[in-house]
């Protein structure tokens, strides 16, 4: 079993000390104590099953299949977006919404690819929502505006802003403006082999590298 210890800002770190010399407890238990109260702070979700259980309408197992439900729907709809993304045979580039999408690098040993996404046209036209399974993603905007959204938030980026997205978090830009142009990294590159899993909560088949040599 790994251990991980959790790291406290020095104040925090000062004020437990302090407070062991004067109650006598440990730095340990005063924090398993506040962790203790934190974790048993209900969330949001929790609160709104029981609201809803207390109705007498809905029951746990229902609540349960509608979550169940409603993610297959998204995992669908996700995988019929990625298609979007897909370039015809021999080309590396897409049009996608508003943009253009091209591939204009990817390292030899198949690690990373660059890509840039330029405005196509004026329609500020959202591209499908979609996620990467196994790729990490950042995005800088070189110039115009953009729209970046996730399931959870939207922000407008300016020249030199830049986002992030880890894998199975879904995303979209839009192009603000008519010169609107993104360069991103996509790592490792996005890949479309037939039987991949697109859902980031399955099982995945493992990505073979390229060495050097091409192989």
């Amino acid at each position: 079993m790994k251990i991980q210890h959790l790291v406290l800002d020095d104040d925090v770190h000062k004020a437990l000390k302090a407070r062991k010399k004067k109650v006598g407890v440990t730095v340990k238990e005063i924090g398993n104590s506040a962790l203790r109260a934190a974790l048993s702070i209900p969330t949001k979700e929790e609160l709104i099953i029981e609201k809803l259980v207390e109705t007498g309408k809905v029951t746990r197992d229902d609540y349960a299949q509608a979550v169940s439900t409603a993610e297959a729907h998204v995992r669908a709809a996700q995988r019929k977006a990625i298609e979007a993304f897909r370039p015809t045979p021999g080309s590396k580039t897409v049009a996608v919404g508003s943009w253009a999408v091209s591939e204009v690098f990817r390292s030899e040993d198949d690690s990373f690819g660059v890509y840039e996404h330029r405005a196509r046209d004026g329609k500020k036209v959202s591209p499908p929502m979609h996620y990467h399974v196994e790729s990490h993603v950042w995005a800088v905007v070189v110039r115009g505006k953009v729209l970046a959204r996730t399931e959870t938030e939207e922000r407008i980026l300016d020249v030199h802003d830049w986002t992030y997205y880890p894998p199975g978090v879904a995303h979209c830009s839009v192009p603000l403006t008519q010169n609107a142009w993104v360069v991103g990294i996509v790592s490792p590159p996005e890949r479309f082999d037939p039987g991949e899993c697109s859902d980031p909560r399955g099982k995945t088949t493992p990505r073979r590298r390229r060495s050097k040599n091409g192989v």
